[in-house]
Formats: structure tokens, sequence, C-alpha cells
């Protein structure tokens, strides 16, 4: 089976993530995506609780889309290329890639062992954001040899832009301003239940 992971802090999680899931899979890149919450962010990002966002990704699933609490169960950083490896000792018989957005590639090459996400497991990458050239900052990061057929890039015909982010979520609660549109009322629900980013 082919497993697509979508790694995020889901600080909180909102339809574009979703949407970002369904359109994997309509694409038919893979056959399921899994959804994995951070514990604690490799670059430092101050979080919400764990098990709030955990929580919150749940409200998520669906059909072939589900949260794995990998990452939320470790009390150390967690990375991308640590997260595969263990999923595919887990599971030897899936195969493994990493879902990033198209203005995530500008740092790509700051995560730790790049170059092994790529060459031993796989990259999908969405259009997100500005109008990066995918195929340009990828031959900046590496070779053609060494991308070979593990990266797979969306178009913006396959993949229609996403402008939701988190951090214009939480603005909007901060403010008293409805969330309804950004994310699902279950998550919606759950953060004004719990009185989240106030």
């Amino acid at each position: 089976m082919n497993i697509a992971i979508l790694g995020s802090s889901f600080d909180p999680p909102h339809n574009g993530h979703l949407k970002i899931a369904r359109n994997i899979l309509k694409t038919k890149k893979a056959n399921k995506v899994i959804l994995m919450p951070v514990n604690i962010h490799p670059f430092g990002k101050n979080l919400t609780l764990s098990s709030h966002r955990l929580q919150m990704t749940k409200f998520l699933q669906e059909k072939n889309i589900e949260v794995s609490e990998l990452e939320i169960n470790k009390n150390s950083v967690s990375f991308s290329v640590d997260t595969l490896k263990a999923l595919q000792q887990k599971y030897p018989l899936d195969r493994f890639c990493w879902i990033i957005g198209s203005d995530q590639l500008i740092s790509f090459n700051k995560w730790k062992e790049w170059q092994a996400i790529l060459r031993d497991f796989g990259l999908i990458i969405f259009p997100r954001g500005t109008h990066v050239d995918v195929a340009q900052e990828i031959k900046k990061l590496m070779s053609e040899k060494q991308i070979g057929k593990n990266l797979i890039i969306l178009n913006a015909k396959d993949f229609p832009h996403i402008n939701i982010s988190s951090s214009e979520i939480k603005q909007r609660v901060k403010s008293g301003k409805s969330i309804s549109d950004l994310v699902p009322k279950k998550v919606e629900d759950y953060i004004m239940r719990n009185k989240l980013y106030k």
C-alpha cells in the first residue's frame, strides 16, 4: 500500500489539511493519508498542548484518512526522516512518503537527512502560497539522479489552491470572529469549549 504522511503541528487542524488529504487520495497518489501531529517541533515552534491538538486532528478522520499518535507519543523532537523509518520498520510491506507544500521547499535542505527522505521514501509536493517554480527549486537542491522516481509534483490544475492558515484561525478566535468557514464543526466546537487561542 502507498501511504502518504501529512505532518503538521495541527494547531488547529483545519479544512485546508482535509483538502490536501482528500486531493492526494483523489489524484490516486496514495491509497491512504496519515495525519501526523508533531509533539515537539524541530524548529522550536510554541504549540498548544499535544492532547488538544491530537483530539482535534482526530475529528478530520474519514475513509482512508487516519491519525497517528507516533510523534505525539515521543518525548523528544520529531524529525520526518525518523518517523518514516519507524513506520517502514513497523510496516515493511507498505511504501511511505511525506507530503509538503511548495512553500516549504526553500527550507527543505535544512531538514534532518533530507536526501534520505527523497532517496528512501519520497515527497509529494502540492502548490501552496507563493507561486514557487517547484522544478527550479528542486534542481537547486539536488541533481536529477538524486531525485529519481520518488518525487511527485502536483500542479495547480490537479490541486486547487488552499489558502487557510492556522495563524489566521487563531487570530480570528482571539478577535471573536467566526471560524466556521475554516475548520470542521467538531473542531470549532472543541476550540470554543476548551477556550483555546483566546
